[in-house]
């Protein structure tokens, strides 16, 4: 449908189909559907000079194909210093080149693509969070998703974090996370913080940034406008932020 949208294609039947994808029980109170091309595919994640051009169009259409009900969109944000360079070295060479030398990559931000969404699609309900985060606020991610209360127990919350451990980093972090714990929950996301800090894979938390040209002044630089970007996001009117 997305792709019918953005070639003009995209007919009255076309969104029928569209919504018969939402489940037809009656007794059903929510449908979630995952992909990781919602905001835009691969190919459109950087186009005229902005992150996901297209993502307030398909959500305009979302909430035109869905409505009587109410939709939301859930996605993690990532530091553009390594998301760029990573993005840019899947693209074919000549595709790459291209958008090195039409775009002003100091002036990528993820505001325009938040902007758009809200612009375009208003009713649709914004959730965002830190990419970085995602091991901390697993378990929130997914009650958020759900719709579950706060504090609603899921099943091996803390298994991501537990993966980038080394042994004895999941045995103290286990300890940490048992249900029986008497610490707060902002004493045990510090804890699991010092804890990944002081044993963590190596492999499984670096990055290689395989860009020709781009260095740590460069990442440093956008590491400072990415948390300028969300202080900004977390007070933007239609748009609730999961932080640890």
């Amino acid at each position: 449908m997305f792709q019918a949208l953005h070639s003009g294609s995209l007919t009255p039947k076309g969104e029928d189909r569209l919504r018969n994808v939402l489940p037809s029980d009656e007794n059903a109170q929510r449908a979630i559907f995952l992909s990781n091309e919602f905001a835009g595919d691969r190919g459109a994640t950087l186009l005229d000079g902005q992150l996901y051009p297209r993502a307030g169009e398909r959500m305009a259409l979302l909430e035109h194909a869905f409505h009587g009900h109410q939709v939301e969109i859930f996605l993690a944000l990532k530091n553009l210093g390594s998301f760029i360079p990573k993005l840019l070295m899947s693209l074919p060479e000549a595709e790459r080149a291209a958008v090195i030398d039409n775009t002003d990559l100091s002036c990528l931000s993820w505001i325009g693509m938040i902007d758009d969404i809200r612009d375009l699609a208003p009713n649709v309900k914004i959730t965002l969070w830190c990419n970085e985060d995602t091991p901390f606020i697993w378990g929130d991610i997914i009650r958020a998703i759900a719709d579950l209360p706060d504090d609603t127990p899921i099943n091996k919350e803390f298994d991501l974090l537990l993966s980038l451990l080394t042994d004895e980093g999941k045995q103290k972090a286990a300890d940490l996370t048992q249900p029986d714990s008497n610490l707060t929950r902002g004493e045990v996301t510090d804890a699991l913080a010092l804890i990944l800090t002081e044993n963590a894979h190596p492999d499984k938390i670096e990055e290689e940034l395989d860009l020709a040209g781009w260095n740590s002044d460069i990442v440093d630089a956008f590491s400072e406008l990415y948390e300028q970007d969300i202080d900004r996001l977390e007070t933007t009117t239609g748009v609730r932020f999961l932080r640890p």
